[in-house]
């Protein structure tokens, strides 16, 4: 459901409305940020709020800012409440509940019930001077934003690693690669696996440690087990997919036109320039 021009019985702050004078303000700025092969997309939002009275309510924790997310491809609706005095909030886009397009919208709502509320912001040509707002009860909305879609790309493009593939740890010596299933593991001995973790600061550099001698590996298994019906397994129909992306053809791999080593560099997007690029970064190193 799309909040946009909207009617209340009574004010209600939003962008393009009259019900408050031109310097009250109530809106969102969006930032996004891709996907890494670690961590899913993510859409940073920034609530923009000027108005005094109503800020007021939120200093008496009375109102409080919210998120509200749909996706109606998924039925998934959820709404997510801002820390009280935070005005910021990181969306992350979970690709299980959130595809194609995601419907956002920023709400300030009553946290409890609200009587004689009085505000010197709204229009007094529509209200007049005496305005009281009638009794508020929880979850009323003082403020809405325009609904924004937000566009996700495709939900298991190797974008996200995670959408096929996981890294957990296990008691082995080295590291496995398990595609029985419909993700692919990749196990990590256990003091491995802790430095993975520490440093996902430097996903590229890990990516190609970690993921991409996995991923060659895949790519060389499902070559041997080409017939096997590996091929109705979630991971192997992602990456046929992102293959055909690439203007490949999985028959390529097959037929040993292509490498499982040239084309795992291709499917994570070139990663080894990525970790230099990223090692530069680290130690200062100019061109």
């Amino acid at each position: 459901m799309r909040i946009s021009d909207s009617i209340y019985p009574y004010p209600v702050l939003s962008v393009d409305d009259e019900d408050y004078i031109q310097d009250s303000e109530f809106d969102i700025e969006f930032t996004s940020v891709a996907a890494t092969p670690f961590k899913n997309a993510v859409v940073k939002c920034r609530f923009i709020l000027h108005d005094h009275n109503l800020e007021r309510l939120i200093s008496l924790g009375k109102a409080g800012l919210y998120l509200r997310v749909e996706n109606s491809l998924t039925a998934y609706r959820k709404l997510y409440e801002l820390e009280p005095g935070k005005y910021t909030f990181e969306l992350e886009i979970d690709p299980k509940y959130m595809r194609k397009k995601v419907e956002v919208t920023g709400l300030l709502l009553a946290k409890q019930n609200i009587t004689d509320f009085i505000s010197d912001t709204i229009n007094t040509d529509l209200y007049g001077k005496d305005y009281v707002f009638p009794d508020l009860n929880t979850g009323d909305p003082l403020a809405v934003a325009f609904t924004t879609n937000v566009v996700v790309n495709d939900e298991d493009s190797f974008k996200s690693v995670s959408s096929i593939m996981k890294v957990a740890k296990s008691k082995k010596e080295y590291m496995v690669v398990d595609p029985d299933g419909e993700i692919i593991y990749v196990y990590l001995p256990e003091t491995l696996y802790e430095q993975y973790i520490r440093y996902q600061s430097v996903p590229d550099i890990a990516l190609s440690i970690v993921i991409l001698p996995a991923l060659i590996q895949v790519l060389s298994y499902m070559v041997l087990n080409r017939g096997n019906d590996i091929d109705e397994q979630k991971w192997y129909m992602v990456i046929e997919k992102k293959i055909r992306s690439l203007d490949k053809d999985i028959n390529d791999l097959f037929n040993e036109k292509i490498s499982p080593l040239e084309l795992a560099q291709m499917i994570l997007e070139n990663p080894v320039e990525r970790s230099f690029n990223e090692i530069k970064g680290i130690v200062g190193i100019e061109d």
